[in-house]
């Protein structure tokens, strides 16, 4: 009978043993997720998502990319994924590249599908930088974003452990790590408040986080879309050679031509709703006519149109009159 209850407490404490170990709650583990770094210049990878919608429990909550840089002196990761095991798969698959260790993390904004996995670093004490509007943020709605998530992917991603930034960013910041120059660029709320696009000016390689969509309609209702067209003039200026978005595939600088294109589009439709006394939801029909040529370039358009403009339609507004 000893042995019948000792054998009982041993399977009973099995999983609460693994989470000691840091492995946190939630279906899914690391080697769930297909993560295949892909060389975009020396010593730069991205890690780009097959998926094209929000998390759900066929991609088990991994809808962003991430990007990872090797210096002479450690890793730089940008953004680290929708949850801490998903943040543990990233750290196996930089180990396939480099043994270096990760000694800065860079999360681009709030968004809870950009910075989950930080905790998965917690044991080499990265420094972590964001916009300090994105780092209140995430102190705020962390909470909400794990349940959400949790809840989206039908328990994928569990209930993972919190890793906040130490090192606010909000102007242009120019760091050479290891060698290797990186450059912050606030965006100035662009795609949400606090964000930052990192610019490598030695591979003229861009990593936009969510500022940038390639092949996935972006989503516009936290930010500022005025602000957003004005940066992309910014962001062209540049003249990057690789482009690596949030979401959706990596492109070359002709897609931030495209992007803007997209937005200025939008604007320019719901402006005309404004100026004839439309309400937001009848400027609806007439931003979908006008966006036809470019939305089919952005799978996805049809699930955001309404949301898009009743979030513009203030804005627009404003600047109207």
């Amino acid at each position: 009978m000893k042995r019948l209850v000792l054998t009982i407490l041993l399977c009973l404490c099995a999983p609460f043993t693994v989470l000691a170990d840091g492995q946190p709650t939630g279906t899914a583990r690391p080697g769930d997720y297909p993560m295949a770094p892909q060389q975009v210049a020396p010593g730069v990878y991205a890690v780009i998502t097959p998926a094209r919608d929000f998390p759900n429990p066929e991609n088990l909550g991994w809808n962003a990319n991430m990007a990872f840089v090797v210096t002479g002196d450690g890793v730089l990761v940008v953004d680290t994924g929708s949850s801490e095991t998903m943040g543990v798969a990233l750290r196996e698959a930089i180990r396939g590249v480099t043994e270096q260790p990760v000694r800065w993390i860079v999360n681009t904004h709030a968004h809870g599908d950009h910075w989950l996995g930080n905790h998965a670093f917690a044991g080499e004490s990265p420094e972590i930088l964001a916009g300090s509007e994105a780092a209140a943020r995430m102190q705020a709605q962390a909470d909400g974003w794990i349940r959400s998530f949790d809840e989206m992917t039908g328990g994928a991603t569990g209930q993972s452990r919190t890793l906040f930034p130490n090192r606010l960013v909000d102007a242009p910041t120019t760091l050479v790590l290891g060698g290797t120059e990186v450059t912050l660029l606030p965006s100035g709320g662009s795609h949400s408040p606090g964000d930052l696009v990192i610019w490598l000016p030695q591979t003229r390689v861009l990593i936009a986080g969510d500022v940038v969509y390639t092949d996935r309609a972006p989503s516009v209702w936290d930010g500022r879309v005025g602000q957003w067209i004005a940066f992309m003039h910014e962001l062209i200026a540049l003249e990057p050679a690789v482009v690596i978005p949030g979401h959706g595939r990596i492109e070359a600088a002709e897609t931030l031509t495209r992007l803007k294109t997209y937005l200025t589009t939008l604007w320019a439709a719901v402006e005309d709703g404004v100026l004839q006394g439309l309400p937001d939801f009848e400027t609806v029909p007439l931003v979908r006519e006008r966006m036809a040529e470019i939305a089919a370039e952005y799978p996805g358009f049809e699930d955001k149109v309404g949301r898009s403009v009743a979030h513009m339609y203030t804005e627009v507004e404003a600047a109207a009159f």
